[in-house]
């Protein structure tokens, strides 16, 4: 199919939509005593029903968190129509998120996310603080397609905004704790209320989760288990109804021993019976004989004020973040030692926002702001060619190393516009847009004594600047029914190659830009029992910036251009007196337009290498992506209700790399969740299972056939079970 005739299906299928409500209206009888409540969401940075927002925008109650089971940020892209979180070799660390087929894989600091991550309006930066554990959460919007007007640089994507709940001056506490196969424990507490009068409150929660290893090592103890320490602190001042400022305290604490990923074909022809050890081709089993974790510490403060003035407010935002990590990884992951990994990275980061919105009248309002970013960031990596290999090699038990000593800085600075006017009762149309300028600057030592590579010491520095517009038209079909058309630009920063260099010329890459296309329906029905949201995109995707291993080192390049359409539906419905359903399906077609050149994996078989991987898919860009929640609310007694909730989701075959070499393949797998319990005043108490087919799947794989490993696989969590107590005050 070609270009046009592909997105003139896209198209009509969203014209369709709009007859689908008529349909919905014989399928569904509802009570006429329940009704969805409405979502206010701050997507535009102003606070707007989701039905009047013109953007593909999916949005998630803390209620609907807690209902699901959702604890962790890794389970919420699950739910999401054309988005996922594969979370590369290193989930904690590498975080990877895809959203309409857009991903970046972060092994190294000269590299940034295509997907902006914000908490509380907070920009979160590096992927080492993506995957935390959810406390006290009001919702998690996730915007698909690229957000550069408002939410600034590197959301080419999109954009994840986490919102956390404000402290009130009634008491509130909770305390929960879960307990499940695999020695898994989870306690959470929070406790909120006034602190002083009327004008002071204060908010503290923390959580604490620790499980065993899902992986099985025969040669010491397990691995992949999990330990960490989540807690978020705020106070709130509101010394009368014109002002309000809140300070907020986060940090994460993780001391989990982590595999990165198993060996599944090792074949370095070195070490005779190696390459048929039994923990080779088997999931949840290692034979690692060298240290396999990834610790992480992150915290941060910041200083949001909002102050009125008639009929504008002006917003300020002040916070200061660090995040890091130290990481070992058994390369090989067998009894054998080829090249131990120790490395590390942290981050510094102090942003500034301050904007001010007005409704000028009925017809219109508008947004104008600033912001600054600064990132400054090291890094540091011990590898060594190991006493094994170096024995069998050159006959003498070393371990010549590979150090990597790395700096990086960066800064930006950004001017932004949003302007709704209202052309008659039922249209309006919004112009935005952003200016940005940012610099960068590197030093990377790299000092190789084992002779595979090159010492080398590079100064990269580079400045860029751009304007991405953000152009919205939105038409009021009625009270209860919006659909909208939207033009959006997006812009990623450049990078640099800060890890192996074996090529001393391909050490940059220009920045990315993405230009979407959108058009979309979004409507209430059936007295308030029914919403349903339709959108049709088209993406072109100039300069994709790709990091690859390639034979004995890693280089970076512009992966030309790419070209993404799709479609994604959501809908959440009330079904007569006690069914709750839910659920998403989004299409998408992400293939490359033009890439001559691109790598190949090591082990990859002379017959799937293409010179041009032009019509290959996207990594990490399934074609389909579903879900599915079905909750029933039945009163047992008065008082007393019994509540079973049933999930599944469903993500088609996905590639790992350029080529589409069927070994670096992710199979379809779709997974079941359930959810069964009692609440009674303020107790509940949950029976639930994850993953209960217990299916098998990837959630990530490369080829490191630099040292022996031809093929390398990340799988995901297998069934877990347990129990959850909460009691509410």
């Amino acid at each position: 199919m070609n270009k046009n005739n592909r997105f003139t299906c896209i198209f009509a299928f969203v014209a369709v939509g709009f007859y689908t409500p008529a349909v919905a209206q014989n399928q569904i009888d509802g009570s006429a005593a329940r009704a969805l409540e409405e979502i206010v969401i701050t997507a535009r940075k102003k606070e707007e029903s989701l039905l009047d927002a013109p953007l593909s925008v999916s949005a998630v109650t803390g209620v609907q968190l807690d209902r699901a089971g959702i604890d962790s940020f890794n389970q919420v892209l699950n739910t999401i129509p054309n988005t996922g979180q594969a979370g590369g070799i290193a989930g904690n660390i590498q975080g990877l998120i895809t959203i309409r087929g857009i991903s970046t894989l972060i092994r190294f600091l000269g590299l940034e996310t295509g997907v902006g991550f914000y908490v509380d309006g907070v920009y979160q930066g590096r992927p080492q603080n993506f995957n935390q554990d959810l406390l006290d959460i009001e919702r998690i919007e996730v915007l698909r397609g690229p957000q550069g007007a408002l939410f600034g640089k590197n959301t080419i994507a999109g954009a994840i905004n986490i919102i956390t709940r404000k402290p009130g001056n009634d008491l509130n506490a909770a305390i929960e704790a879960q307990f499940g196969n695999f020695g898994h424990t989870r306690v959470e507490g929070a406790i909120s209320g006034s602190l002083a009068a009327d004008t002071l409150a204060g908010s503290l929660s923390i959580g604490v989760h620790q499980r065993d290893p899902f992986v099985d090592n025969v040669n010491g103890p397990g691995v992949d288990d999990a330990d960490l320490i989540t807690y978020r602190g705020k106070l709130r001042f509101t010394p009368n109804d014109e002002v309000e400022l809140i300070f907020s305290a986060d940090g994460l604490r993780d001391r989990s021993n982590t595999l990165l990923f198993e060996v599944e074909d090792f074949n370095f022809g070195l070490f005779p019976g190696i390459d048929s050890d039994p923990s080779v081709g088997t999931p949840y089993l290692t034979a690692a004989n060298q240290p396999n974790y990834a610790h992480r510490d992150v915290w941060g403060v910041s200083a949001t004020g909002v102050v009125k003035t008639g009929s504008g407010e002006w917003t300020g935002i002040l916070a200061y973040r660090d995040a890091g990590f130290d990481a070992a990884l058994d390369d090989d992951q067998l009894p054998i030692r080829v090249f131990p990994d120790f490395f590390t990275q942290s981050t510094e980061s102090f942003s500034a926002e301050l904007r001010y919105a007005q409704d000028v009248s009925e017809r219109m309002n508008y947004l104008i702001g600033a912001y600054y970013d600064r990132q400054d960031s090291t890094g540091f990596g011990d590898f060594a060619v190991g006493e094994d290999f170096h024995e069998v090699v050159f006959g003498t038990r070393l371990e010549p190393p590979i150090i990597l000593n790395t700096t990086m800085d960066s800064a930006s600075i950004a001017l932004f516009f949003d302007v709704n006017y209202a052309l008659t009762e039922k249209v309006w149309i919004e112009v935005g847009g952003r200016w940005v300028t940012e610099d960068k600057s590197a030093v990377h030592d790299q000092d190789d004594r084992s002779g595979l590579f090159v010492s080398t010491l590079v100064n990269l520095d580079r400045s860029d600047s751009d304007f991405s517009p953000t152009l919205s038209l939105t038409y009021d079909i009625s009270d209860a029914a919006t659909a909208y058309l939207r033009y959006a630009q997006g812009f990623k920063s450049a990078g640099f190659n800060l890890d192996f260099i074996t090529d001393p010329t391909r050490l940059e890459v220009a920045p990315e830009k993405a230009t979407a296309y959108e058009i979309g329906l979004k409507s209430r029905l059936l007295n308030d029992k029914l919403t349903l949201n339709i959108a049709a995109f088209s993406t072109d995707y100039k300069d994709l910036q790709l990091a690859q291993i390639v034979g004995a080192g890693v280089i970076v390049a512009n992966a030309a251009n790419a070209e993404i359409a799709g479609v994604e539906v959501d809908f959440n419905a009330i079904l007569g007196d006690y069914i709750d359903i839910n659920g998403g399906i989004g299409y998408l077609d992400a293939s490359y337009e033009d890439f001559a050149g691109c790598p190949v994996p090591g082990a990859a078989a002379p017959s799937v290498v293409s010179a041009n991987c032009a019509g290959n898919f996207l990594n990490l860009a399934p074609k389909w992506t579903a879900s599915i929640g079905t909750q029933l609310t039945y009163p047992i007694q008065s008082g007393l209700d019994l509540v079973a909730r049933l999930d599944w989701n469903y993500r088609s075959d996905v590639f790992f790399e350029p080529q589409n070499d069927p070994r670096l393949r992710g199979r379809s797998r779709g997974l079941i969740n359930a959810r069964i319990g009692l609440l009674k005043g303020r107790w509940e108490v949950f029976a639930w299972i994850l993953n209960a087919a217990d299916e098998l799947y990837v959630n990530y794989s490369d080829d490191r056939s630099i040292v022996g490993s031809k093929l390398t696989r990340a799988y995901g969590a297998p069934r877990t079970y347990g129990l959850t107590a909460r009691l509410s005050y």
